[in-house]
């Protein structure tokens, strides 16, 4: 009905030591989540300090702005490049993201938010029985890990473009200085 109805899965009966499995998935996705963040932010400032220096250098202004076929403005233009797009990639993991809609009737905090007041959002949760809580919180576990996984494959793009573009920066640095 798109008004968050859960529909029973044909899977067995959720029972207690599910409900502590689904305690224990929501706290390690959210850690995870947690680190992807934190580990993109840090590749982010790195590459966007590098950035910055580089393009805050006189040698570097003048190499950009008057360029010549060389190693110089070759090393220069791949250290841009790569930090560029390490920079963006580590964007990309914090920038939001909604997960698909499998569990959102009772947990999804945009199904609840679409709700018209709380009172019928606590009669909604009031409804189901803990088993039927207990699968919403499990689906939604499902869609935020599909999050999750999304984060790490552009954390990996960051890193690996990230590295070579701090490499190639230094070597860039050492043959205009």
């Amino acid at each position: 009905t798109g008004r968050g109805e859960i529909v029973p899965s044909s899977v067995s009966p959720l029972e207690e030591h599910h409900t502590d499995f689904a305690d224990f998935q929501e706290e390690y996705v959210r850690n995870y989540i947690s680190l992807a963040d934190t580990k993109a932010a840090w590749t982010f400032t790195i590459a966007s300090g590098a950035l910055v220096y580089l393009i805050g250098s006189d040698e570097t202004k003048d190499a950009l702005l008057e360029p010549a076929l060389s190693w110089n403005y070759a090393s220069l233009i791949v250290s841009v490049l790569l930090l560029v797009v390490s920079a963006f990639f580590s964007f990309c993991v914090v920038a939001p993201r909604l997960a698909s809609k499998s569990g959102e009737g009772i947990v999804f905090f945009g199904s609840v938010a679409a709700k018209d007041d709380a009172a019928s959002y606590v009669s909604e949760v009031a409804a189901h029985d803990p088993a039927e809580i207990t699968e919403a919180r499990l689906k939604h576990c499902f869609d935020v890990s599909k999050v999750c996984d999304g984060k790490y494959a552009f954390l990996k793009k960051a890193i690996w473009f990230g590295l070579p573009a701090l490499a190639v920066t230094l070597v860039a640095v050492l043959l205009n200085t």
